[in-house]
């Protein structure tokens, strides 16, 4: 019974290409239910913040379990028997899963400094990792069918999050917010090295690639423009680079943000 459950969830298909029929139906379908929300949002809803959030964590997290089972998991049909490989460069704590993350803890915090904090994390820079996915998704598609869904759902879904945090005004538009989802950033750079020099040290990756949000002092990272910083600056400037960099993109997010908000505004 395992074996046939396992070969369903590793359904294979032609790769998708980027701006191709696959990834066109997920940009129309992210627009459609941003415009949705648009025209449906409510201010200070928590019912429908909470299932906003619910819906898009919850479900990403059920797409990421399958996905390290799918991955981890394969069925030797000579000894009929399951061989766990775990495959260290896939484990599910880069900048681009972090919404997960945070969108499932919010959902149990009531409105608080730290769920603001949070959420403004999400609302001005994570999104960038959502665009930037968004817009070159070369390296998202596969030929499993399993993990492209999952590969759409986490980042446009992250996005369609990010934007309805924005305009249904759940992240406050000052520069409180902005810092503060600044500091909880950092704090998310600091657990990926952790992890990045704990789990590197631990000796368990058998030569294995373990690269937590691209920045481990053992790998290269593999950003376009940071995987050139990497191999010309020291790994502390590197490390401030990556920083500052993602911290001045979230600022022009929040920037757009209060300008399209005083527009609006003034319009009423």
């Amino acid at each position: 019974m395992g074996k046939y459950i396992l070969s369903i969830l590793e359904t294979e298909l032609k790769t998708p290409k980027p701006y191709g029929m696959y990834h066109l139906i997920w940009l129309i379908c992210t627009l459609f239910v941003i415009i949705l929300l648009f025209f449906r949002r409510n201010k200070n809803n928590e019912k429908q913040l909470k299932i906003v959030i619910g819906t898009y964590s919850i479900i990403a997290f059920i797409l990421e379990a399958l996905k390290q089972f799918i991955w981890a998991v394969e069925y030797d049909s000579i000894t009929n028997s399951f061989i766990w490989d775990y495959q260290w460069y896939a484990f599910p704590f880069q900048f681009c899963t972090m919404p997960m993350y945070v969108c499932l803890i919010c959902l149990f915090l009531n409105k608080n400094k730290i769920r603001n904090a949070l959420l403004s994390f999400v609302a001005f820079t994570t999104i960038l990792g959502s665009i930037a996915s968004a817009i070159i998704p070369d390296t998202l598609f596969v030929s499993d069918v399993l993990i492209n869904i999952h590969a759409m759902w986490l980042h446009l879904g992250s996005l369609v999050v990010s934007i309805y945090l924005i305009m249904s005004k759940e992240v406050k538009l000052n520069i409180k917010s902005y810092f503060s989802g600044i500091m909880v950033f950092l704090i998310t750079i600091i657990l990926a090295n952790i992890l990045n020099v704990s789990i590197y040290n631990s000796g368990i990756l058998n030569g294995e690639t373990f690269n937590m949000f691209y920045i481990s002092p053992y790998f290269a990272s593999t950003l376009p423009v940071f995987d050139i910083i990497y191999k010309t600056i020291p790994y502390p400037l590197f490390l401030v680079f990556y920083f500052v960099v993602l911290s001045f993109g979230s600022l022009i997010i929040f920037t757009i943000a209060k300008v399209i908000n005083k527009i609006n505004y003034k319009n009423k």
